[in-house]
């Protein structure tokens, strides 16, 4: 369930989101503490990173910032694709570029789209899925993705998109999560594919992505407090 106190009403992509997210780990890169055998050296330079966009509220990093035309593709062609989505899973109420972040939380998620299925009792929680959409420009990077069956597949051609999606959900309380693939030019019958994640058949990837976010977040603490004055 997503508490409605976890939905931001940021502009996505705007100075204020960019600001946002500074210390906050998100699902686009939080892979890199999901390395097989533990966090390892890359998620380490990556809570290392966070830790200096909390102590100083600027950004080294410039890996989600670069525009190029594959970027620029992507975002242009993103709410086509939802539209399309929407069509073929039928949803009759769906938000999109919403950042989700619990309060005093260290992790973040702007999902491309979240289908609101219903509203819990109490007024305060939304039954929700999350969509992932990728639109890559160049072919060699669509067909594979198009032949994806399952998130087996998806996370055996990349582990990036694999963990961000099981992160939206786990960030949106979602017990399903949807992961698209399209590009435009190819022929209607071939130009998408979209591929459901179901928490329950994931548990146990879903059970060491908390463990390894509850590490992470104690890596954070303790490198931050050696900056902080006592």
């Amino acid at each position: 369930m997503l508490h409605k106190n976890h939905i931001s009403q940021i502009q996505i992509y705007s100075e204020e989101w960019h600001q946002f997210r500074r210390g906050k780990m998100t699902s686009s890169r939080i892979n890199t503490i999901m390395a097989p055998k533990g966090i390892g050296d890359g998620g380490l330079s990556y809570i290392m990173h966070k830790v200096g966009e909390t102590l100083t509220g600027h950004t080294t990093d410039e890996g989600d910032e670069i525009e190029d035309e594959n970027t620029v593709w992507g975002i242009q062609y993103e709410p086509e694709a939802i539209k399309h989505f929407c069509d073929d899973l039928k949803i009759q109420y769906l938000v999109s570029q919403k950042l989700i972040s619990a309060p005093d939380s260290h992790f973040s998620s702007t999902p491309d789209a979240i289908w609101v299925k219903g509203i819990c009792e109490n007024q305060e929680e939304y039954n929700v899925s999350t969509l992932e959409v990728k639109c890559p420009r160049k072919y060699a990077r669509f067909i594979p993705l198009f032949r994806c069956n399952t998130p087996q597949d998806v996370k055996d051609y990349s582990r990036v998109y694999y963990w961000q999606v099981l992160d939206q959900m786990d960030n949106c309380g979602s017990a399903v999560g949807y992961f698209g693939v399209y590009h435009p030019l190819f022929p209607p019958h071939s130009n998408r594919k979209i591929i459901e994640f179901k928490k329950m058949d994931l548990w146990d990837d879903f059970k060491l992505l908390k463990e390894r976010k509850l590490q992470a977040v104690q890596l954070f603490e303790e490198m931050r407090a050696e900056f902080v004055l006592k």
